[in-house]
């Protein structure tokens, strides 16, 4: 950074201000805009004036007590108002260095349309910066530079000491100890044109993130396909990795990937996640591949959940229906609840019939040819007259393979008159009597039916090595400090929906059962590639994904989405949404979307006509307006 003229003290105010800098002189001010006179000569001798660039207006000759700050907008027309005419006509005769009084050769001169950001000043000895002006009769006598180096880096940066605060209690509340953790992310870029940028002699300004504002909060990363979303998601993943390790920290993250971008290499990305972070990444796929764990469940095992799979799969295709299939769709697997029951008599019944069900499914299961877990049996208690009658040979009670099972039922359909209750009703319920009825491939007339060849197409959704809930499982990952991957590229887009939804369900439930007991639950950063897939601007306010937008702050979960489409993603998370990394997108209706949020709407040009990969303009809850920034590439030997 240049130093300060010498009229002016070294105070905080004063360092933004460049005497080799400037750029023009303030012709005139209200409220929201202003216009900066200026000549070729003396923006060449700034480095240039880009659109959108910061400029800096403060007094001359005086200690600044002030200094506006402003953004270019564009160009503006000479005014037709005779006497702000005459002003800028007696500005052109100042010299930038003498100071008023003196006078220059003719230049070409120009107007720059700016708009008002804010007013910096100095209060208890800080620097504050407030969003508006107290007074705009003040144009007389004030020189315009545009910052660069350190400076600029001030301005970008800012932090007021209201939100500096606010940080440091956050990050105490989430336990981070220390210093409030930033990290660079990129450097200020204003155009696509980036000539005189990359010779700027004070330096490429960088900007550094706070991490405490990815942390609990929503953030939206917007861009068409190949413009930096996807690299840009792998810095936040970064900064959150490494704000956990300096923090000594558990931050689980869990990135539902639908293009393999992040679970695996390729050659326009620098490198994986997966890559980077070998021993804190768990991958998930829907079909069994090396180096990945099965997303899906055990069928055999994780009985609700495999049917609520098979409904979802059979309901999406175009098989035969029948009123056996139709009742198979509609049966409910929950388990008995002994609160709800009579009596332990009752409820005892209502877990033997409950158990039968299940077994007589899981043969159906078998007769399918899906594969059984390793050592499986099937085990059910019947009473000592009901078991006689089908086969006093075989008690179910002590295990029985997967063919006694399928011949212990069609024992049953057998003899199905004579297993009556006390009160003459038949023994077998009726949701167990349609599976026998799928299972043997036979109605109650004793007509043919397709039976359990309707669910052989959908074997691979089974995970027959599978112990545990994969939900569960995950959440133990994500509780750990984990970094998981959900590789969604392959498999039925509709059971992608379904389980992306059950995954988030479960980590929202589990997080806010923690909070609603009273304790601390665990940091957990959610990601979502290609949002729009999954994130629909219809679905409903108590969907999953709103639900998190809205509440999933208190329960520590941050919710980070990504999607060239603005306008698909629900309104009501759009309004949750505290950061904004906005890169190329290609059409007015979606910029208008974005448009509607801070001063967006000042870059609605650049971002339509700037294809440049990486090129954002970034809004964070920390930034009081928003800033362009040329992503970093994202490296991975430098996050590792």
């Amino acid at each position: 950074m240049s130093h300060p003229p010498e009229r002016f003290s070294r105070t905080l105010l004063a360092r933004l201000i460049q005497a080799d800098r400037f750029i023009g002189w303030l012709g005139q001010l209200d409220f929201e805009r202003a216009l900066v006179l200026t000549s070729d000569a003396w923006k060449v001798a700034a480095g240039g004036v880009p659109p959108h660039c910061f400029l800096l207006a403060a007094p001359v000759g005086a200690e600044p007590v002030e200094i506006f700050l402003l953004r270019v907008t564009g160009a503006a027309e000479v005014p037709a108002d005779p006497e702000l005419r005459a002003k800028l006509e007696t500005f052109k005769g100042r010299s930038p260095v003498a100071g008023p009084g003196g006078t220059v050769e003719e230049f070409q001169f120009g107007l720059l349309q700016c708009r008002v950001l804010g007013t910096f000043y100095l209060q208890a000895g800080q620097l504050r910066l407030g969003s508006d002006v107290e007074n705009y009769a003040v144009a007389a006598g004030w020189a315009v530079h545009r910052p660069g180096g350190a400076a600029l880096e001030a301005i970008v940066n800012y932090l007021s000491p209201e939100r500096l605060a606010a940080s440091r209690e956050e990050a105490r509340r989430l336990g981070l100890a220390g210093d409030l953790p930033h990290f660079s992310i990129g450097t200020v870029r204003y155009a696509s044109t980036e000539r005189r940028r990359r010779s700027e002699p004070a330096g490429l300004a960088e900007f550094h993130l706070n991490a405490v504002d990815f942390l609990a909060r929503r953030t939206a990363v917007l861009g068409m396909t190949r413009t930096g979303k996807s690299n840009t998601v792998k810095q936040l993943v970064s900064v959150v990795k490494r704000t956990g390790a300096g923090a000594q920290l558990k931050i689980g993250q869990i990135i539902y990937d639908l293009n393999g971008e992040y679970a695996n290499a390729n050659q326009q990305d620098q490198g994986s996640i997966a890559g980077v972070f070998p021993a804190d990444t768990v991958r998930y796929r829907m079909f069994p591949t090396p180096g990945f764990e099965v997303i899906l469940n055990n069928f055999f095992r994780q009985i609700a959940e495999g049917h609520s799979t098979l409904r979802g799969l059979i309901e999406g295709g175009k098989l035969p229906r029948s009123a056996d299939l139709e009742a198979f769709l509609t049966m409910d697997f929950t388990e008995p609840d002994k609160e709800t029951c009579s009596s332990d008599y009752e409820f005892q019944r209502q877990a033997a019939m409950f158990n039968l069900k299940v077994a007589a499914y899981q043969a159906l299961l078998v007769r399918a040819g899906y594969e059984l877990p390793a050592g499986f049996k099937f085990a059910f208690e019947v009473q000592p007259g009901i078991r006689n009658k089908v086969n006093p040979a075989v008690d179910p009670a002590n295990g029985l393979t997967a063919q006694q099972a399928i011949e212990w039922f069609q024992l049953v359909r057998q003899i199905q008159d004579e297993l009556v209750t006390s009160t003459g009703k038949s023994w077998v319920e009726p949701d167990t009597n349609v599976l026998i009825n799928l299972l043997l491939q036979e109605n109650d007339q004793g007509g043919y039916i397709p039976g359990y060849r309707l669910l052989q197409p959908f074997k691979d959704y089974h995970a027959p090595n599978r112990s545990t809930d994969v939900c569960d499982e995950i959440y133990h990952h994500l509780v750990n400090g984990r970094i998981v991957i959900l590789d969604l590229s392959v498999g039925d887009p509709v059971q992608r929906e379904r389980l992306s939804k059950r995954i988030a369900r479960h980590i929202l439930r589990n997080s806010m059962a923690a909070f609603n007991a009273g304790q601390h639950p665990p940091h957990i950063v959610i990601y979502v590639e290609e949002a729009h897939n999954l994130v629909g601007r219809h679905e409903p306010l108590t969907g999953i994904w709103p639900t998190i937008a809205k509440e999933g702050a208190k329960a520590r979960l941050a919710f980070v989405y990504a999607t060239q489409e603005v306008s698909s993603i629900h309104p009501s998370i759009l309004a949750n949404t505290e950061n904004i990394l906005a890169m190329h997108l290609n059409n007015h209706h979606e910029i208008g979307e974005l448009a509607k949020y801070y001063d967006f709407g000042d870059f609605a040009a650049s971002l339509i006509r700037a294809q440049d990969v990486g090129f954002a303009r970034i809004k964070t809850l920390s930034n009081p307006f928003v800033i362009p920034v040329q992503i970093n590439r994202f490296d991975p030997e430098q996050a590792k």
